[in-house]
């Protein structure tokens, strides 16, 4: 759906990839709110939906990426300017760190994102072999004739989709963990979802229903491994590859057996979905569970008691989404 200019905000980007410069085309998200959640916690907003403009596309090599992923060349007076952020944002976030070991809390910081955001002159090199790839994932919204921003930029839903698998395509050449490809395929999913509901032409709906079932089993595959690398115990692959370990804060691995357990009962395997219910259940040990690790234990029993199809929207204070796009600049 074509949004009104106010709604949008536009930029000069320069791909690194190919050297592309374009106009890149974003939403303003001042005045979104979460509605509600469904039970693979997609949130549903009131206003637009951020999810058809949180990828940024080349139009040109078809490169993909979150803003905060994309990594754009810059001019050396953006690059002055960047540094001079990234210099008072380490400041900031060494200050934070400092208070919240004086309080006896921890703060996260997510190295796996961190390394996103910066492109190495080997992923380069890769990222521009596989433009044939990425050619044949937007084989059908070629075929329209027209920029690729300028069709973002009209709400195009087929490309609002499959900008998430163009960045998931690009994340794997990047080298990107388990965890950061699943919430990214869930994006997918989630748009797929989105499309769906804003749809009328019963064509249209079918495709996008099969969009969405194979998004959400490629999600299901990558955060299955996500929440084996949080686990306690050794982990292997089919191959006998070990699961890498990775430490991320509780509520993040919650939120991964609370997704699914939700998008397992949406693909109608219930007894998989009933197996992360009874993770979520009793994972909290015998510590009181508190916060939205609380609102993920009592979410899962009416789940796992009821038909639910939809989630309560968490009150208290969160992480923030993930991969939700970024903040107005």
């Amino acid at each position: 759906m074509a949004l009104d200019e106010k709604n949008l905000l536009s930029k000069n980007i320069v791909c690194p990839i190919c050297g592309t410069s374009f106009t890149r085309y974003t939403l303003r998200k001042k005045n979104l709110s979460i509605q509600n959640r469904d039970v693979d916690y997609r949130p549903t907003y009131s206003g637009f939906t951020p999810r058809y403009y949180s990828v940024c596309v080349c139009p040109h090599c078809f490169y993909a990426a979150e803003d905060k992923f994309f990594c754009p060349k810059m001019s050396a007076e953006e690059a002055r300017k960047h540094a001079l952020l990234e210099s008072h944002r380490s400041e900031w976030e060494s200050q934070n760190r400092i208070r919240a070991v004086t309080n006896g809390q921890l703060i996260w910081k997510d190295n796996e994102s961190e390394k996103l955001k910066e492109l190495t002159p080997i992923q380069i090199s890769i990222l521009r072999q596989i433009k044939p790839l990425l050619d044949r994932i937007l084989t059908d919204v070629v075929k329209k004739n027209k920029p690729i921003n300028e069709l973002q930029k009209q709400g195009d839903l087929e490309l609002a989709i499959r900008s998430w698998e163009l960045a998931a395509v690009c994340y794997k050449a990047r080298r990107a963990n388990h965890r950061i490809l699943g919430y990214t395929y869930l994006n997918a999913a989630w748009t797929a979802r989105d499309a769906f509901d804003e749809t009328t032409d019963l064509e249209l709906k079918k495709r996008y229903k099969a969009f969405e079932i194979n998004y959400l089993k490629e999600a299901i595959t990558f955060l299955k491994i996500t929440n084996l690398a949080t686990g306690a115990d050794e982990a292997f692959m089919p191959d006998g590859t070990r699961i890498p370990k990775e430490d991320i804060p509780q509520s993040r691995v919650f939120e991964v057996m609370y997704i699914l357990a939700g998008a397992n009962k949406i693909l109608g395997d219930f007894a998989e979905s009933n197996k992360y219910l009874e993770q979520i259940i009793y994972g909290a040990g015998s510590n009181s569970p508190s916060g939205i690790v609380l609102w993920f234990v009592n979410q899962a029993r009416e789940m796992r008691l009821n038909k639910q199809t939809q989630s309560n929207v968490y009150e208290g204070e969160t992480e923030g989404e993930e991969f939700e796009g970024e903040d107005d600049e």
